[in-house]
């Protein structure tokens, strides 16, 4: 006879992590299966920068609750910290400021803590920078990054501990249902495990696991170098917040006071493109791909922040490494019932929201499979594509 559960969570990343830690917390009988430990995919690769600006009003609604989710964990969960609280600054220039500056009053008015800096102010912050551009700055204090594996972790072993079973190193064979209704899952050791509910949280892997149902989801995978920099003693100083510079295409925060981590933003992350950017590397197998990102490549993604801070080629470079993005048509997640299938719920398409927005996105999860709705996840049902 198969285990019996009322839900089933597959993948322990930080959006599966969470719904689980929230569904138990709910008094629900929950099972969280991750093919090898939390974190362990791309949530702890992730370079874990968290905010709530975005241009769209459900991206920053998500983003503000998973970094106050995030920020609480000590409160939450009982577990040890993994916020930091850097604060983060982002530069625009003068086409876009208009709706950056309505963004900001509107993310201020839903009670984020987030101010627009003019360029002045900017200069004070960054004294050592080029300020080349800059017609605006937004500043969020309470913002920063994580460490995104114990963030999942953390999530997780909280999650057994409201009752909730874990099963690490196990995979999932396959979703199983009876017609249009899901029945539970079966693992690829062979147990099966009954539940009326299962929530799909896999990312990159999502698509091969739904496809076996019937279901072609519209998402791909791509490969995200980040450069490393080896700054001891100094990244505080040369970058003592997260950073996102909307005109010159880059992103970046402290590792400590050890390191740097810097990557190129195509300005997805705000609803807006830069349609000039060269798409990332599309990746055919996840279990595939190249993880190492060695000097040239990190030479390349320098390039993008040296003319802003001049500092950066003074550092030495360290190996850098490369994540994976599943991403949508839109670069924004999918997060919604699965069609044709009762009971079963999708968590993907994050596009590199996925870390931050993990958080709020579990919560939301839980209350959309318990209550039936969510408001905050319906912008991102799955048949706005047909719409």
């Amino acid at each position: 006879m198969p285990t019996t559960t009322d839900v089933v969570v597959v993948g322990a990343g930080i959006a599966g992590a969470s719904c689980a830690f929230h569904l138990a917390g709910l008094g629900i009988k929950t099972t969280l299966i991750e093919k090898l430990h939390p974190g362990s995919g791309p949530t702890g690769r992730s370079s874990a920068i968290c905010h709530a600006f975005y241009l769209d009003p459900a991206l920053s609604r998500l983003g503000a609750r998973g970094t106050e989710i995030l920020r609480n964990i000590p409160a939450l969960t009982g577990g040890p910290s993994c916020f930091h609280q850097v604060g983060m600054l982002w530069v625009v220039g003068e086409k876009a400021a208009p709706d950056w500056q309505a963004a900001v009053t509107r993310i201020k008015r839903e009670g984020a803590e987030i101010e627009t800096l003019p360029p002045d102010e900017v200069t004070r912050m960054t004294p050592d920078f080029s300020q080349e551009g800059v017609a605006l700055g937004v500043w969020e204090p309470t913002c920063g990054y994580a460490d995104p594996y114990d963030a999942a972790n953390t999530l997780a072993r909280a999650a057994g501990s409201l009752g909730a079973r874990v099963l690490l190193n196990t995979a999932v064979a396959q979703i199983t249902a009876n017609g249009a209704r899901v029945k539970g899952i079966e693992t690829t050791k062979g147990e099966k495990i009954a539940a009326d509910a299962v929530v799909i949280a896999t990312g990159v892997w999502t698509k091969p696991l739904v496809a076996k149902l019937g279901v072609d989801l519209p998402i791909h995978v791509e490969r995200h170098p980040m450069a490393v920099l080896d700054a001891p003693g100094r990244a505080a100083k040369v970058l003592p917040f997260a950073w996102c510079d909307d005109i010159l295409c880059n992103y970046a925060r402290p590792e400590g006071d050890s390191s740097i981590l810097v990557g190129t933003w195509s300005g997805g992350g705000t609803g807006l493109r830069n349609m000039a950017m060269e798409r990332p590397t599309r990746i055919a197998d996840p279990e595939s791909y190249d993880e190492i990102v060695d000097a040239e490549e990190s030479a390349g993604i320098l390039a993008y922040i040296a003319p802003r801070v001049p500092a950066i080629e003074s550092l030495g470079i360290r190996k850098g490494y490369a994540g994976l993005y599943d991403m949508s048509p839109d670069d924004n997640p999918i997060i919604d019932r699965l069609p044709g299938v009762e009971g079963a719920y999708v968590i993907c398409g994050s596009s590199g929201h996925g870390f931050k927005l993990g958080p709020a996105v579990g919560e939301e999860m839980a209350r959309l499979v318990t209550s039936g709705r969510s408001e905050l996840l319906a912008p991102f049902s799955l048949d706005r594509f047909d719409r």
